[in-house]
């Protein structure tokens, strides 16, 4: 591998947090830069990537040691990822989830949940280029996201400061294996647990690379030395400079310690004597003024080696710690992020537990273990003890609340108490629990009230417009319309009043969003009109945030909100008035998708001619809708042979049935025909690919309408056999089966 890193500034990546990414190799020059800037616009973190991603790739032990020295993995999802031979999808995403490194999946084209979730791994996915203007952005969800695994760089110091004493662990780069063993079994004694050492895993050699040394080596008290035949070569680092740094710095300084070592392969618990280092060839290298390495400690004598660490510590002031589950929980976090140790997920965990479990629970280390099962971060992935941490961070929280809950001292235990419910109730939804997670949302709705004297009003009202509009989708996910209306509406009414005190973009944003979500119920519901207002009110603050924000954000809420209000003028029948909305947000996604050059954005402007084309076909203009089909009909094609998203090749077929439609009625036969027939054969491709229910009776719209084109009885035959074994497990299926039987007949 040919490892390469990005950093703020290009800035130096050692103390920050490791980041891997990976992608397709085709879609890798695309993704690289857009996903690294993302990933550096919300965190101060090293993303780390292989510059040869598209050779024949390395062995699995060596991208294993490399992936086993990050703190997350994210790939740029693509249809080619899921569906093409690749290692990132074939080697690191399998290697990531075996040693329990959280994984974040980014889509580049909306709508592969499903299929990643089928062909690669049960994780939900983050889509880049989210079009559905309420779901919570991609920003925020991923700023949640990152906040969740990564450590800052506040918390990172306090984890610095924790330590008792800090070791310089000097080796050579091809001892590196070795080194790695030494820090472990320097660990493995609960004397030195507390203990840092400091590892050069990933500094570049170069001037940043002696800068580093120097700090690390001046924050040290102790050198410890990894010892093996390597060091018998002349000119090495290790013996050139920082050996004879150390023994410098110890001639000047009775509080800093020198322990070399010696490292070697042991079999059967017998010490090997086929690989050892030979000191006297170390004597009277030229390079530098030496003398013989002393006190050189056996990794096979463990107790002797670990008596010598001991008697060191000791004599350097060690530096005492309190034992307080706060103190744990920081070095339970450096084990699990290899923040100036080893990684190391086992004892992570038992002190992360123990912080979180004792008598006066330390509740970060509670929040940590539930996103440690909820990400896969150092365990299994585990949804029931994602699940149970929460909710015990829950109730630490309320109990902190109920106990030092002051009105004139607020600590803000009742916020923290608030914010988990909302997550608890967030993981039941993921994990299948609706009513859980209505429940608890309700819970932390009934508490909304004792917030305003903590947080204030306007803060307890966006609390609670929150909650309520997260139990509103609740609702309208179980099915209750009714419910979710009264939660939409509580909401709307509380953003007014926020937008109208306060009026940022943000405020306005959520106003609109709220206005949008009542619209999309009274318009399930039937009530059009209703519908129609509350759309125009989302329309009229978005047009205004158009024109302050301009940004490509800000374009496609508008545009969604105009195709909206497109739909209700097309179904009822005001056709003229629908084209006005459809034009106008046609010529917005025409913009986005030259802007953009996303695949999504050129799906975005292909749906919304055929939605153009729907309009003109109901007026009777068929050769304008033949217009619009083949434009879409190009780009889902291009789309689709760019990517192989069977997303976007389930829009080309759609766009293809349409043109055919449209050929038949001008009569152009020949071309319609080969429409038809092209619409069922990739109707067929995607039916295979998934066989669900959709496909499935999209393929038996495809052949029936070929079928009664083409008088073709075997593909009508085709099509109520496919109802008819839907039928068996869907009634409503029968008048499409009933339809196809008498045509065959």
């Amino acid at each position: 591998m040919k490892l390469q890193y990005k950093t703020r500034g290009m800035s130096d990546p050692k103390g920050k947090p490791k980041v891997y990414f990976s992608s397709h190799p085709e879609d890798f020059d695309e993704a690289l830069p857009l996903i690294t800037e993302d990933l550096l616009n919300h965190a101060n973190c090293a993303v780390f990537y292989d510059e040869e991603i598209g050779s024949a790739g390395p062995a699995d032990e060596e991208v294993e040691d490399i992936l086993k020295e990050m703190q997350l993995v994210v790939f740029a999802v693509s249809s080619k990822f899921i569906h093409e031979k690749n290692r990132a999808k074939d080697t690191e995403l399998p290697l990531a989830l075996k040693n329990h490194i959280p994984v974040l999946p980014i889509m580049l084209e909306n709508g592969l949940g499903y299929e990643f979730s089928n062909n690669c791994a049960k994780i939900q996915v983050v889509p880049k280029y989210g079009n559905d203007p309420t779901a919570i952005p991609y920003d925020e969800v991923l700023q949640t996201f990152l906040d969740s695994v990564l450590v800052g760089d506040g918390l990172a110091e306090q984890v610095r400061d924790a330590f008792d004493a800090y070791v310089f662990l000097s080796y050579r780069k091809k001892d590196r294996k070795h080194a790695q063993r030494l820090m472990r079994l320097i660990h493995e004694n609960k004397q030195f647990r507390d203990i840092a050492i400091w590892y050069d895993e990933f500094l570049v050699p170069g001037e940043s690379f002696n800068e580093a040394i120097k700090d690390a080596f001046n924050k040290s008290s102790l050198f410890a030395m990894t010892v093996t035949p390597h060091l018998e070569e002349e000119g090495n680092y290790v013996m050139r400079v920082e050996y004879p740094m150390a023994r410098n710095r110890k001639s000047k300084n009775d509080d800093f310690e020198i322990i070399p070592v010696e490292m070697y392969e042991s079999e059967d618990g017998k010490e090997g004597e086929d690989w050892r280092i030979d000191q006297s060839h170390l004597k009277g290298q030229k390079d530098f003024e030496y003398q013989e390495i002393s006190d050189l400690q056996d990794e096979h004598r463990l107790q002797e080696m670990n008596k010598s660490f001991l008697d060191a510590l000791e004599r350097i002031a060690k530096k005492e710690n309190d034992g307080s589950s706060r103190h744990r929980f920081f070095i339970g976090l450096a084990y699990l992020n290899g923040i100036d140790v080893e990684i190391n997920h086992e004892q992570a965990l038992e002190l992360l537990q123990s912080a979180a479990e004792d008598p006066a629970p330390c509740m970060e280390a509670t929040e940590k273990l539930a996103d440690m099962y909820l990400n896969g971060e150092g365990v299994e992935r585990d949804s029931a003890k994602a699940i149970f941490w929460q909710r015990k961070l829950a109730s630490q929280y309320k109990a902190a609340y109920d106990e030092n809950h002051d009105p004139d001292e607020h600590k803000g235990y009742g916020t923290a108490y608030f914010k988990a419910l909302g997550k608890l109730s967030d993981m039941y939804r993921d994990f299948g629990g609706v009513q859980a997670a209505i429940d608890t949302a309700k819970e932390a709705l009934a508490f909304c009230e004792e917030l305003e004297q903590e947080v204030g009003i306007r803060e307890q009202r966006r609390d609670k417009a929150l909650i309520l509009n997260r139990l509103g989708s609740l609702c309208r996910e179980r099915g209750d319309l009714d419910l979710a209306l009264d939660c939409y509406q509580k909401a709307g009414k509380l953003y007014e009043k926020l937008a109208a005190e306060i009026g940022t973009q943000r405020a306005r944003r959520d106003l609109s969003i709220s206005y949008e979500r009542i619209g999309d119920i009274y318009r399930k519901q039937g009530d059009l009109s209703v519908a129609d207002s509350y759309y125009q009110k989302a329309k009229e603050i978005r047009v205004q945030l158009m024109k302050e924000a301009e940004s490509a954000g800000s374009r496609r809420d508008y545009s969604a909100v105009l195709t909206k209000l497109g739909n209700v003028r097309k179904s009822w029948k005001q056709y003229a008035e629908a084209v006005q909305y459809y034009v106008e947000a046609l010529a917005i996604d025409r913009v986005l998708m030259d802007e953009v050059k996303s695949p999504q954005a050129v799906d975005d402007y292909g749906v919304s001619l055929v939605k153009m084309g729907d309009i003109h076909k109901a007026e009777g203009r068929i050769d304008k809708a033949a217009d619009c089909y083949e434009q879409a009909y190009r780009l889902f094609g291009k789309n689709a042979e760019k990517t192989g998203s069977l997303i976007f090749f389930d829009h080309m077929a759609a766009a293809c049935e349409k043109l055919a439609s449209a050929k038949k009625k001008r009569g152009q036969k020949r071309e319609a025909e080969v429409l038809y027939k092209a619409a069922v054969e990739r109707r067929e491709m995607l039916y295979a690919a998934g066989k669900t229910e959709a496909s499935a009776h999209a393929l038996a719209v495809s052949c029936y309408n070929a079928a009664a084109f083409l008088e073709d009885k075997e593909m009508m035959r085709r099509a109520y056999e496919i109802w008819k074994r839907l039928s068996e497990k869907r009634p409503e299926y029968g008048k499409y089966r009933d339809k196809a039987e008498k045509l065959s007949r």
